[in-house]
């Protein structure tokens, strides 16, 4: 699947996509447990949001190779 990454997180990766393999009935939470294992906690903090297929989706959302998920910082601002 395709993993995007945007704003801060893009920076802080120094990379804006990756390539990832798709395990077996894999979810988003275990796609960002996957993440975290390879590019620290810090990266993705528990109220990152992900879109799946540009569609905000929870952690419960199973993926495929053909995904496209997207990961964004939370959005401050005042």
């Amino acid at each position: 699947m395709n993993v995007l990454y945007f704003a801060s997180l893009k920076e802080s990766l120094n990379m804006s996509s990756e390539e990832i393999k798709a395990s077996s009935n894999m979810t988003t939470g275990e796609l960002k447990l996957h993440l975290i294992q390879k590019h620290g906690v810090h990266h993705f903090p528990k109220n990152i949001i992900c879109a799946v297929n540009h569609e905000v989706r929870n952690d419960l959302a199973l993926l495929s190779d053909n995904d496209e998920v997207a990961f964004f910082p939370p959005v401050t601002g005042g």
